[in-house]
């Protein structure tokens, strides 16, 4: 990897590519170039045809993938951050039915999906890594999708808040306004002012400039929490 910029580097080591040979995936990134995109900046767009740019691997910052109605509204599959590697699906179906969007300033790699299809065809290890990057990814889907449906709201946005926050200097700001909670979570703004009022008056967080600050995590934590159903992970 010494030829390789020190950040892909690290992204690639966090990645499930990390876990394989280095002669395995290298290849993948002999035409890889970064893309630095600002927030809301959409990374690729829902579409039919998914042409090579739409496998990422993200260096830095945080990037939701979302689905969108017919008649406009978005709806939120997953958040990735350093590490993840969006577009998966699309390297086996040659389709991509949903969009990614930075959230806040984002650095990410764009690479071959042809490339990896056709490593993976050959390469029995690579091909089950993925298999089992996509397992995970399905099942936390499967969880966000069960909770966003059954648990309380103030669960919904206590998790939301957890999943969209950055770290700024001591502290972890969710750059979040009311309407984009509402809309991740499935609920109106009104019920999520209110939600939010009572965790600020509990003192677990404080509206800031530039967002929701999170004062108390361990307790945020706890209020994410739902006993609503049984995450798969908590299984013995």
């Amino acid at each position: 990897m010494d030829d390789l910029p020190a950040e892909w580097a690290r992204a690639i080591e966090a990645s499930f590519l990390g876990r394989l040979p280095e002669r395995t995936w290298r290849q993948l990134f002999d035409r890889a170039h970064q893309i630095d995109a600002p927030a809301k900046t959409v990374l690729y767009p829902e579409t039919e045809q998914v042409p090579a740019a739409h496998l990422v691997l993200i260096l830095d910052g945080l990037v939701r993938v979302y689905r969108t109605s017919r008649s406009g509204r978005e709806v939120t599959i997953r958040y990735a951050r350093r590490g993840d590697i969006l577009g998966l699906p699309s390297v086996v179906a040659q389709v991509s039915p949903a969009a990614a969007q930075a959230v806040v300033p984002t650095s990410v790699v764009a690479m071959s999906a042809q490339a990896l299809r056709a490593r993976a065809q050959r390469d029995s290890q690579l091909a089950w890594a993925m298999a089992e990057e996509m397992a995970g990814s399905l099942f936390n889907i499967q969880e966000r999708l069960a909770h966003n449906v059954f648990a309380p709201v103030r669960s919904r946005v206590a998790r939301y808040l957890l999943d969209v926050a950055a770290q700024e200097g001591d502290c972890f700001v969710a750059a979040a306004s009311y309407e984009d909670i509402a809309g991740a979570i499935g609920t109106v703004r009104e019920v999520v002012a209110r939600t939010l009022a009572a965790l600020r008056d509990e003192g677990l967080t404080r509206r800031t400039e530039d967002g929701i600050a999170l004062l108390d995590l361990d307790a945020l934590r706890d209020a994410a929490r739902s006993d609503e159903f049984q995450d798969f992970r908590s299984r013995p």
